[in-house]
């Protein structure tokens, strides 16, 4: 018998946040950066729709929003550590202050409680 569990992203983004060493050891915006797309490419082998469909909207809207050089040299991760003087534990923390803001003022939701 094949067990299936259906991805909940916002449970592990919140779990993230909360226990970040489970997944990295110390919190690190690379280190989550990576496993995103790794967790994205994954995906795409088994399913057309991304499990991350969230973060990819917020990628669009950091995009919009936040990046005023729009030369297509800057993405969102690499925004964050700029303006975080390239501390990627900061980075890190930064990321969940503005994606939990993304998610209230956007979608009118937050990440659980865990």
């Amino acid at each position: 018998m094949r067990v299936t569990r259906e991805f909940d992203e916002l449970k592990f983004f919140a779990d993230v946040k909360k226990r970040p060493g489970v997944y990295f050891g110390n919190p690190s915006l690379l280190s989550l950066r990576d496993q995103l797309s790794g967790m994205e490419y994954a995906s795409s082998f088994y399913t057309d729709e991304t499990p991350l469909r969230y973060f990819r909207a917020f990628v669009t809207w950091y995009q919009n929003e936040k990046i005023e050089d729009q030369n297509g040299y800057a993405c969102w991760w690499n925004h964050l550590l700029y303006i975080c003087g390239n501390d990627d534990r900061y980075a890190f923390e930064r990321f969940f202050v503005t994606f939990e803001r993304y998610l209230h003022e956007v979608h009118h939701i937050g990440l659980p409680l865990m």
